[in-house]
């Protein structure tokens, strides 16, 4: 699917060009490094990695004083010696520690989002607690930020605003976009079966290398878990610890639609302390009231533009909406004025969608398209669209979207389950609409030495770093290998908005 950093990426990448160094003192750093650095050869493994000085500057944390280095893998890792991609990482220097814990490589969401960019912005104190353990190291992984994105496809599918969307008639408007932008990615030379969680994996493997280092430790969100579980697989002797913060498992890239109905559920709860006493019945009525007759709203998030919704436009707005804090505020006003007649505020969340629904990026296409489904998977996904509110919503439109797109898959072996006995701490917030509790007790039986920390109240969102300052002591004592704290912890629960006023 396409998820929800579709453009993380690229909103990275212009706040990173405004911190980088002067060009001029850049481009003599890289200079310095390149000549230090001796040829890579395919038999001796990668050259060894060279740091050089760089002022990382965060938004509201001043400016750290880390390091940054630019690391040169196999395009394709069967293929040695064939074309090279340029990875870049940063480095935070451990501020205290015994020097015993292996130094920690973050591994951002998406997939498409950036390592680097994420400790820029409200997380820092997180990675700040960790870096007094070891070393963290921010990878911007192969196809994001500063590691070589490949071109942005400039085939884009347009809705129209007077009209509400049809399932079908969108899926087909969708393969045909994701037609034209294999085509594009082809004549521009883009290898699309490069970008898969397995290379990844296996660029992490090259980086422990590179860098000299007996063990890594890894500390992945969201999709950053997907990737760190491949790595467990491919290269479990090279690494020392794991931290999984809302997990993905290998076979959880498609969503069970039921989730969203049960989060639903779960919210309609917590709704009822700020006046909306019926939620669930809400979306119903709502939802059976637009397959009668479309509504038309005016977004008061988009200038007052106008755009008529139907009952999949709503089903979309509704699995979206679910998926984070800040929209997860917003659901109960959006249904409560929709069933009174007034869809401005389903009406810009549907624009939202629609905003994001209509392209594709190479990297996140390629990567989720690999990942794939087990038949099983696919089937049970199916059956619970069939008894889901929201229909498919919450995966559209994906999978069918790539059936027949010529995207490499990766295959049953890479979805398999998954046992280790590699120290596993498995963090998961109660209200999270993308990777819900679930997958992590899934997952856990796999790992003898896996922990779990649970975040009552906690979203696919900033609460689950830092909604408790137990949740930042936690990780960074785990990755330095103490005893797990907590086993649960509260955050605060969502405030739901309870007039316009409050937007």
């Amino acid at each position: 699917m396409q998820r929800e950093a579709a453009t993380a990426a690229s909103a990275t990448r212009k706040r990173g060009m405004s911190q980088l160094l002067p060009a001029a003192a850049r481009l003599l750093a890289l200079s310095l490094a390149l000549a230090c650095a001796s040829p890579v050869l395919a038999s001796d493994g990668p050259a060894p990695l060279v740091f050089t000085p760089y002022a990382m500057q965060t938004k509201g944390n001043g400016t750290i004083a880390t390091e940054e280095a630019f690391l040169e893998v196999p395009r394709r890792h069967s293929e040695p010696n064939g074309p090279r991609i340029r990875l870049r990482v940063v480095r935070l220097p451990a501020t205290g520690g015994d020097g015993r814990a292996a130094p920690v490589v973050y591994l951002a969401g998406g997939p498409g989002g950036s390592g680097f960019g994420t400790a820029l912005g409200p997380r820092w104190p997180v990675f700040d607690q960790v870096r007094r353990e070891t070393d963290v190291l921010l990878l911007d992984q192969r196809g994001t930020d500063f590691s070589q994105m490949p071109p942005e496809c400039p085939h884009e599918q347009k809705f129209d605003d007077a009209q509400p969307l049809q399932r079908e008639a969108v899926l087909v408007a969708l393969k045909a976009t994701l037609a034209e932008c294999m085509a594009f990615w082809k004549n521009a030379g883009v290898d699309m079966g490069a970008y898969t969680t397995a290379e990844s994996a296996d660029d992490i493997e090259y980086l422990r290398q590179a860098m000299q280092l007996p063990r890594l430790s890894l500390w992945g969100m969201s999709y950053g878990t997907h990737l760190a579980l491949a790595t467990v697989r491919r290269h479990p002797g090279s690494l020392e610890r794991v931290v999984l913060m809302g997990s993905e498992g290998p076979d959880d890239t498609i969503k069970l639609p039921l989730a969203a109905d049960a989060l639903l559920a779960d919210l309609a709860v917590v709704a009822t302390k700020d006046g909306f006493d019926d939620l669930q019945g809400s979306a119903q009525r709502v939802l059976a009231k637009l397959r009668q007759q479309p509504g038309q709203g005016s977004s008061p998030m988009h200038d007052g533009r106008k755009v008529t919704i139907g009952a999949f436009d709503a089903q979309l707005a509704i699995a979206i909406a679910l998926g984070r804090r800040s929209t997860q505020r917003m659901l109960p006003l959006a249904l409560r004025e929709a069933e009174a007649g007034n869809y401005d505020l389903l009406g810009a969340i549907a624009l939202m969608v629609r905003e994001g629904l209509g392209g594709f990026r190479a990297m996140p296409t390629a990567m989720d398209v690999a990942s794939g489904q087990s038949p099983q998977r696919r089937a049970l996904a199916a059956a619970q669209a069939r008894q889901s509110l929201l229909g498919d919503a919450l995966n559209f439109p994906f999978p069918e979207v790539a059936d027949g797109s010529g995207l490499l898959e990766l295959g049953e072996a890479f979805r398999a389950p998954l046992r280790s006995d590699l120290p596993v701490l498995f963090i998961s917030g109660t209200l999270d609409g993308r990777t819900p509790h679930a997958n992590a007790q899934a997952l856990l039986p796999g790992f003898s030495k896996g922990r779990e920390l649970l975040l009552r109240g906690a979203s696919h969102d900033n609460e689950m770093w830092l909604g408790n300052p137990a949740i930042a002591s936690n990780i960074a004592g785990f990755l330095a290998g103490r005893p797990l704290r907590d086993e649960v912890l509260d955050v605060p629960l969502p405030v739901f908005i309870a007039s316009r006023t409050e937007l």
